[in-house]
């Protein structure tokens, strides 16, 4: 493994750090196509993200901290809105869609763009916002039980 610089094909830098085969290998910055600002860092496997790592809006701000496999948010992480409150904290696993940053909450705690706790707990289906079991926060604070069964007498 060597270290060394990529660029993309408008000469701007698209990727500094370890290289293997002449593709991110190992700890680097990725870098838009504008060249200075950062799309991801951390460590890259075979061209892509791998393991714990940071990936970054186009305006420079945290999207998310946490673990990946390829281009895919898996495993503990936190996710971010773009003016920096928390969008989801917790389990992520791997989705069929294929682009930066795709993503499934399985458990956690999901918030508003305000910073109001929206639900806590787990989820279904394909959809980030179908909730299994947990508790749904209106943003008047009230709470929703999701997936709980009240046995009567």
């Amino acid at each position: 493994m060597s270290r060394g610089e990529l660029y993309y094909d408008n000469g701007h830098l698209k990727y500094e750090g370890k290289l293997k085969n002449n593709e991110p290998h190992g700890y680097g910055n990725g870098y838009w196509e504008d060249g200075s600002i950062i799309w991801y860092e951390g460590p890259f496997k075979d061209g892509k993200p791998f393991g714990k790592g940071k990936f970054y809006y186009k305006t420079g701000h945290l999207s998310y901290e946490g673990e990946f496999e390829g281009l895919q948010y898996v495993g503990e992480g936190t996710e971010y809105y773009e003016n920096g409150n928390i969008k989801f904290t917790g389990r992520f696993r791997k989705c069929l869609y294929f682009f930066y940053g795709a993503r499934l909450y399985v458990e956690g705690k999901l918030y508003y763009k305000t910073g109001k706790l929206r639900y806590e707990g787990t989820f279904k289906g394909l959809k980030n916002y179908e909730f299994r079991k947990g508790v749904e926060y209106l943003e008047s604070g009230r709470g929703i039980i999701h997936g709980y069964s009240v046995n009567s007498r």
